[in-house]
């Protein structure tokens, strides 16, 4: 079977195709998707304020699949802005606490993550199908960032090793950990940078006594990065960013 981030998302919503018989064969502007004659189909159109048109993935076809179209109007793109979808239904992806669950437990394949940088972006067409739940891929804005589960939850403790030796002290919301700048959004340029050093030793010295650590930090894809700003901080579960 065939599938797109759109049938995925529209599915875990409960949302059923749009349209009217296709006359003929084609594919989905948005999606990319095979559109069979009698399937379900709208004609491809969008607002002057569309700004996406790089990341059709047919352009010039004309047609919009039965599964696109209901994810087209604007309380749409409010409600798919950020969320884990599959055939169990939707998981939400905003708080903090609630993203760190479903990087630790990703659901069942197929799924679909969305997290949304800013208002009414268009997410659940441009999204990748996730078949595995130990690598996979979450829509982050405009990007798609990659996530081998192993690899990110064996950062965690790295990291807690790194900052506890460095003597960097643990808060309220957050572990120990080595780095200066997480960002969430992924706007700072900053994110992912170490801090020079901590109240008991530099990161030169704890590079010498923790290399193994340190050599996992730095094969991290932007992904497990992005993913770490979750995970370092368990207890930031009630702020939405």
């Amino acid at each position: 079977m065939e599938l797109s981030s759109s049938k995925v998302v529209a599915t875990a919503m409960g949302l059923l195709p749009e349209g009217i018989p296709a006359p003929q064969t084609g594919r989905c502007a948005f999606c990319g998707i095979d559109i069979h004659q009698g399937d379900l189909y709208t004609k491809f159109s969008v607002g002057p304020g569309f700004m996406d048109t790089v990341s059709l993935a047919a352009k010039g076809s004309g047609m919009t699949c039965g599964h696109c179209t209901p994810l087209m109007g604007a309380s749409a793109l409010i409600s798919t802005a950020r969320g884990v979808y599959s055939p169990a239904g939707v998981v939400p992806f905003a708080k903090w606490a609630d993203i760190g669950t479903a990087l630790r437990e990703p659901p069942e394949p197929p799924f679909v993550m969305l997290y949304a940088t800013a208002n009414s972006q268009h997410m659940a067409w441009r999204a990748k199908v996730n078949l595995s739940r130990e690598l996979f891929y979450v829509r982050v804005g405009l990007r798609d960032l990659k996530i081998r589960r192993e690899t990110l939850l064996s950062a965690v403790p790295a990291c807690e090793r790194i900052g506890t030796y460095m003597g960097i002290e643990a808060t309220a919301k957050s572990i120990a950990h080595p780095f200066a700048s997480l960002s969430s959004d992924l706007k700072e340029v900053s994110h992912s940078l170490l801090r020079a050093k901590g109240k008991s030793h530099a990161i030169e010295e704890a590079y010498d006594e923790l290399p193994e650590d340190f050599a996992l930090l730095h094969s991290l894809t932007l992904g497990e990065t992005w993913g770490l700003r979750f995970l370092l901080s368990p207890n930031a579960g009630t702020t939405t960013h």
